[in-house]
């Protein structure tokens, strides 16, 4: 039977710039394979070639999605086998992680040198518009995130600390048992990104395999995120393994916790990532009935239509630039592509498949 499989972000398009979180996600591999060289979308179709030779093996496969373009990949990782592969433009120029093995592979032989230098001429010429609508949308997020707090104001104004915090507390004594006397394993990822399409999130994948799933509703500045600070670093002191999805807006939010081994989650239930319990084991925590001040939405009704609008038209603004920069990017990878080797391409991951199964002392087929 193949194993599962988790889809999420290792980067992501946010209001404090292209925030990446790689060097948690492959923190404690044996070995990381890195994917280095310039060939637009050839790096992805190495992973997507990787993906199809490992789709039905037993190891527990993380696929870790573009936060441009999600229906790309730009890495994965065997889980039981501690190994990971990743796109090197994505990651670090000179990656360093303690006590793993790094493993370079140039990605660059796939090109035919006729065309690899009309390309390359395509790329630098393109470079700077592409870098000047990046630092354009990261501007224009972050002036949605101002909006965002203008309208979180109104309900933090209106929050009962106390009871919030007796929340996080009651959470604790209900669900946190450590298993053992261990230190917490702590991986830090992203559930969500803001795509050239909009708003994806991948929490039914990431929550399908535990029993207890809370969906926790409430208005912005009702303490979600805060609620999930203080639960992370309570796990953390009890050893209790915890997987932290950061929000691919605001990085310094927290989105959703997964505890394994408790087979338990805990997540933002609202919009862009808005889902609703469907099997037994869900359960709704409402933190606006719970810790907001009761008719809050009533006495701001005129404010709160305001602010939601402008929120929404500045989100909507920055993701239209983020189309801006995938039609750009996608003439450079056009041009990259028709360089592309298709043969030499598959020797590539034929080469990276063979160390794995040197390492890991199995086999797949392409």
């Amino acid at each position: 039977m193949a194993g599962m499989e988790k889809h999420y972000f290792g980067r992501g398009n946010t209001a404090a710039g292209l925030y990446t979180l790689y060097d948690s996600i492959l923190g404690g591999l044996d070995t990381v394979f890195v994917i280095n060289g310039q060939t637009g979308p050839g790096t992805s179709r190495i992973l997507g070639e990787l993906a199809d030779a490992w789709k039905n093996t037993d190891w527990t496969k993380h696929y870790i999605h573009e936060p441009l373009d999600h229906e790309r990949l730009e890495g994965i990782i065997l889980e039981e086998a501690r190994i990971g592969i990743i796109d090197g433009n994505a990651w670090s120029p000179d990656p360093v992680l303690e006590g793993t093995e790094i493993r370079i592979i140039d990605a660059a032989q796939t090109l035919r040198k006729e065309l690899q230098e009309e390309a390359e001429a395509l790329a630098a010429a393109r470079e700077p518009e592409i870098a000047a609508l990046y630092a354009k949308a990261y501007d224009s997020f972050s002036n949605t995130l101002r909006i965002h707090d203008d309208w979180e104001k109104i309900y933090i104004d209106h929050l009962d600390r106390e009871k919030a915090n007796s929340i996080a507390a009651d959470f604790a004594l209900n669900y946190l048992r450590p298993i053992s006397a261990k230190k917490a394993d702590i991986t830090r990822r992203f559930l969500g990104a803001a795509t050239w399409r909009g708003a994806v999130d991948y929490v039914p994948n990431l929550t399908e395999s535990v029993r207890t799933r809370i969906f926790v509703k409430g208005r912005p500045g009702s303490g979600k995120s805060t609620m999930f600070k203080k639960i992370a670093k309570e796990a953390e002191i009890r050893g209790i393994n915890t997987e932290i999805y950061h929000c691919g807006f605001d990085p310094a939010s927290l989105d959703m916790l997964v505890f394994p081994e408790l087979s338990l989650a805990i997540f933002d239930s609202t919009a862009p990532h808005e889902h609703f319990p469907s099997r037994e084991g869900d359960s709704i925590l409402d933190m606006y009935e719970l810790a907001i001040e009761k008719g809050t939405d009533e006495a701001y009704a005129e404010q709160i239509p305001v602010v939601s609008s402008r929120y929404k038209y500045s989100m909507k603004n920055s993701i239209s630039i983020l189309a801006e920069v995938k039609k750009f990017r996608d003439e450079v990878w056009d041009a990259y592509g028709a360089a592309i080797d298709s043969k030499s391409l598959r020797r590539v991951a034929d080469q990276i498949i063979h160390q794995v199964e040197i390492l890991t002392n199995t086999s797949a087929t392409l």
